[in-house]
């Protein structure tokens, strides 16, 4: 059997996150950061001395805000530039395009391109055949020609639109080009250079004023990081601390569930224990030989009313020195602060069958008669058979006939002689009965308090899971 568990020798010392240490680390942070920021301001003061003057500055912003100008200039003029030569291009192309259409229409071969000059060949060969010099194959040529050349003055009038659009193609190429020409970007980028070079003037005499502030900048860029690293380690500092503090709550928590637990479970504990050594008591009296009390009284009486009757001599201590009967009860010392008057109940199992005599009622009485072997049995009153009172109740509670008269008394012995065989091929079986029904209820008291103890444990931590639930939510 466990011993009940001693909450106060279990307990664990949880120290408690010490403030002093991170407060003296955070102190000297602080005193750190607090020179860095007196070093930045200085370095401010110094930075805004060191200023270019106003003339210098407007004459810089001057040429600059002139070069931007120039630079969009020269840009407008780079598109207008470059859509002139698309536009070039394009009118070029229409013109192929047209002279191609022309050629299509006339025939490569011809040699009369305008209306005037076939005017002119039809009327030479007009007077060439008006003169009759011709022989008749000549003037049927000459009749051919001109009708071909009729033919191509229907041409000709019909792509006379195409030339004139292909004259105004070349017109306007000839403006485009002259346009182009007008644009001239060698003043401007002539502009550009001159500011350029005042700008250059202007920088190298400011250089020496952009050199120091620049150096300055670097050193305030320095201590902005040694200032941000020292913040850093300041947040690291306090996260570390809340993550210890939360860690000392953590264990704090279970510590104090641990100890409701110890608690809990060594009420329990001694619960059980009060309970199993009632019980192992009664297993100890269960394992005692049933029927004991009634075979006793049983022979009692025989050695009283039949002479011929030998009562067994039995060792007292057989019932105790089978090992049977070693129940192996943990023995555990107790302090006196452990110690608990416990109120003695009737024992709720019995080593007899119940008869239907009085004889629970009538049992102190009865064996004190039986254990009277010597008082004189039968006595006559006024010459009548009579028996002594406590043999009379002894016989009563063993429900056996009590006799009246020396002839009854053969029959009391037979009753009597029975019921010895009754109970004695009896005592075995119901001693193992009353065994196993001790052990069994040992067994389910065990079980019970196992249970209790589970159950405990059960509830103690979903309670801490629940804590622990409700303050990561408080901590978002």
């Amino acid at each position: 059997m466990s011993s009940t568990p001693k909450g106060n020798n279990n307990r664990n010392f949880i120290k408690r996150p010490d403030v002093s240490i991170r407060d003296k680390k955070l102190d000297t942070l602080n005193v750190q950061l607090k020179k860095v920021d007196q070093e930045i301001s200085l370095l401010r003061k110094q930075i805004d001395q060191y200023q270019i003057n106003d003339k210098t500055s407007n004459s810089r912003k001057s040429l600059l805000d002139e070069n931007k100008e120039i630079i969009k200039t020269q840009a407008n003029l780079k598109n207008r530039r470059n859509n002139i030569h698309d536009n070039i291009k394009q009118l070029d192309a229409q013109i192929k395009r047209r002279n191609n259409e022309i050629n299509d229409k006339l025939g490569k071969k011809t040699q009369y391109n305008s209306l005037p000059a076939a005017k002119q060949r039809i009327s030479e060969i007009e007077d060439i055949i008006g003169t009759g010099d011709l022989s008749i194959v000549e003037e049927k040529m000459m009749v051919k020609e001109m009708q071909s050349l009729n033919k191509l003055m229907k041409d000709l009038a019909l792509i006379e639109p195409i030339k004139k659009a292909i004259d105004a193609d070349k017109a306007k190429i000839v403006e485009l080009k002259e346009e182009l020409s007008s644009m001239n970007s060698k003043e401007i980028s002539s502009k550009f250079e001159q500011n350029q070079k005042k700008l250059d003037e202007l920088q190298s005499s400011t250089q020496v004023v952009y050199d120091k502030r620049q150096g300055l900048y670097n050193k305030r860029t320095a201590l902005y990081k040694k200032r941000d690293e020292i913040y850093a380690q300041i947040r690291q500092i306090r996260s570390d601390f809340d993550n210890e503090f939360k860690s000392f709550k953590n264990k704090l928590e279970k510590e104090k569930l641990k100890r409701e637990q110890d608690e809990l479970l060594s009420k329990v504990l001694e619960q059980k224990e009060d309970a199993l050594s009632k019980l192992e008591e009664k297993l100890t009296h269960a394992k005692v030989p049933a029927f004991t009390y009634e075979i006793e009284a049983i022979e009692n009486s025989l050695v009283l009313l039949d002479p011929t009757f030998e009562k067994p001599k039995r060792d007292i201590m057989d019932g105790f020195n089978d090992k049977s009967l070693d129940t192996n009860t943990h023995i555990r010392e107790v302090e006196a602060n452990d110690l608990v008057m416990v109120e003695k109940k009737d024992d709720a199992y019995t080593n007899t069958v119940p008869s239907k005599s009085k004889k629970h009622k009538k049992k102190g009485k009865s064996k004190t008669a039986a254990t009277q072997g010597e008082v004189t049995v039968f006595s006559k009153v006024d010459g009548k058979f009579s028996l002594e009172p406590t043999l009379i109740a002894t016989l009563a509670e063993l429900d056996v006939i009590v006799p009246i008269s020396h002839d009854d008394v053969s029959k009391t012995v037979e009753q009597l002689r029975s019921k010895l065989d009754e109970f004695k091929n009896k005592q075995d079986e119901q001693t193992v009965k009353n065994v196993a029904q001790a052990e069994k209820d040992i067994e389910e008291c065990k079980a019970k308090f196992e249970a209790k103890e589970e159950k405990i444990k059960k509830d103690l931590e979903e309670k801490r899971l629940k804590e622990q639930q409700e303050l990561e939510k408080n901590d978002e």
